[in-house]
């Protein structure tokens, strides 16, 4: 009974004109946001999902648009350097002048699959321990095999823990959580790190298949020779082209122009030689009219 009157007294004390134009503020601030925030930067638009997916940078655009500043405590810390186990829970606040508007919690371990494995195009020889043999989005053939060296990513553990708090603490102003998910907001990290750190040979790169649109399996190597308008298209002009592929086609297109580099100074070469043997044949044929 008493919960029922203390829910009742809420009621009859709200102010519903307050809350309806407070209503009317939140839709307005969140549609700020979203004109002021840029696709593929601040947010990223993932296939099956329904809601974009919050970067970084657009957490850090937001609390400059309200004027917010986040602070961060520890809520738990386990550093195990001889099992090589880190995990960090990480509690996140967002102050205005001095006072807390929001808090978000986020945590990350070595044990999530993105940091306990790696995969490789080939096993070490002084590897010990599982491996499975696997296919990737793009064709790719991997060994997944536990990784060597967890320790040396501490950092990158403390960081993405600290990142999720702060993006969960975000997207509860102005109810950004209508708008924008958090589910994968670390994929952009994964995606710019395995083009940025992962070594491709032209063979590698040839053999990569697409994973969409019209062509969708066929390698690149023969999708070059078919459509090179549509390659040139996805490397250059494309801003939403999977980083990897577009990695692959400046492999191939490098190349292609050396190809072709080439063969024009070969031609030049070979001119050069036609003209200097022509130029030895017409002076031995050449009669001096004035010789006895």
């Amino acid at each position: 009974m008493s919960n029922e009157v203390n829910a009742l007294s809420i009621i009859e004390t709200v102010d519903i004109d307050n809350i309806s134009t407070t209503m009317n503020k939140i839709a307005q601030m969140q549609l700020v946001v979203q004109k002021t925030l840029k696709e593929g930067h601040d947010f990223g638009e993932v296939p099956g999902t329904n809601k974009p997916t919050l970067l970084k940078p657009g957490g850090e655009k937001i609390c400059m648009l309200f004027g917010l500043n986040p602070e961060y405590d520890f809520l738990q810390i386990v550093e195990d350097y001889d099992k090589e186990f880190f995990s960090y829970n990480i509690r996140c606040t967002l102050y205005r002048n001095g006072q807390p508007v929001a808090q978000g919690v986020g945590s990350c371990n070595s044990k999530e699959k993105k940091y306990r494995f790696i995969n490789v195009d080939a096993i070490p020889s002084t590897y010990v321990g599982p491996s499975e043999e696997i296919t990737d989005k793009y064709g790719r053939t991997k060994y997944k095999i536990n990784n060597p060296d967890i320790c040396s990513l501490v950092n990158t553990i403390l960081k993405m823990a600290k990142k999720r708090a702060f993006i969960d603490a975000v997207l509860q102003v102005a109810s950004l959580s209508e708008v924008f998910t958090q589910d994968l907001e670390d994929m952009g990290d994964l995606l710019q790190q395995e083009n940025e750190n992962s070594v491709m040979t032209l063979e590698q790169a040839t053999a990569i298949k697409l994973n969409f649109g019209k062509y969708k399996g066929l390698k690149l190597g023969d999708l070059v020779k078919q459509d090179p308008q549509y390659c040139d298209w996805l490397y250059s002009k494309n801003e939403k082209t999977d980083p990897v592929i577009k990695k692959a086609l400046g492999i191939i297109l490098d190349e292609i122009t050396k190809a072709k580099e080439k063969k024009t100074d070969a031609m030049f070469d070979k001119l050069k030689e036609e003209k200097t043997e022509n130029e030895i044949k017409e002076e031995e044929e050449y009669q001096d009219p004035f010789k006895e």
